[in-house]
């Protein structure tokens, strides 16, 4: 994900942000935190709490820390489903790219990787002039973006492979996705942003991402 500070995040907070941005966005999160319902069972948000968040925080910290070291033995950190959706509801809230609100994250069997977000569609669809068939033609306004996906990763890269995409419950071509996340994580360094048809390089000297229900094993 793109980052937009406002105010003065903690360096943690934004160390963390960092972190999703990429990852998220290699587990299909990322990188946007678009969603469908998965296999996992996701937290109701009222149940999600600073605490969890702050947690996550320090671990992602962990991991920035540890990319700049070399280590002879393989290092794990383990991300916990509420603690990311925790992260993102309150410590990197603020630093989420212009036009995605309230994001949400499930990790299921086998690699599935589902997520939600309130997303400004016109922000994408002004982009550029759209044909006829283009479908984000017709889709304007802060509307659910859904989407769902399996993710494979190893040897420091992740393959994505969506399976479903809708917007406002309607099912929409998996294209829509792509230039959703080119758009939301597009940098200085990476103009073009990060394709999911493509192999994702990971950062930070991440190898691996293990995922099982309800969690993530990153390993370095």
């Amino acid at each position: 994900m793109g980052i937009r500070v406002i105010g003065l995040p903690s360096r943690g907070a934004t160390a963390a942000v960092l972190v999703l941005r990429r990852t998220a966005a290699a587990g299909v999160v990322a990188g946007i935190a678009l969603a469908a319902p998965g296999t996992g069972e996701i937290q109701p948000a009222n149940a999600l709490t600073p605490e969890d968040g702050a947690r996550l925080e320090q671990k992602l910290s962990t991991i920035l820390g540890r990319a700049d070291t070399e280590s002879p033995e393989a290092r794990f950190t383990l991300l916990l489903e509420p603690e990311i959706n925790a992260f993102l509801r309150f410590q990197g809230a603020s630093q989420l790219p212009t036009g995605i609100t309230t994001p949400t994250l499930r990790i299921g069997d086998a690699g599935l990787v589902s997520a939600e977000a309130i997303i400004d569609l016109d922000l994408i669809r002004q982009q550029r002039t759209r044909g006829w068939l283009d479908p984000l033609q017709y889709l304007a306004g802060r509307l659910r973006v859904t989407a769902s996906g399996t993710v494979r990763s190893g040897g420091g890269v992740a393959q994505v492979d969506i399976q479903s995409v809708t917007v406002a419950d309607i099912s929409v071509p998996v294209q829509v996705l792509y230039e959703l996340v080119r758009y939301f994580t597009r940098t200085l360094d990476h103009p073009d942003g990060t394709r999911l048809d493509a192999s994702i390089p990971l950062p930070y000297r991440i190898t691996e991402l293990q995922l099982s229900p309800g969690q993530a094993v990153i390993v370095q």
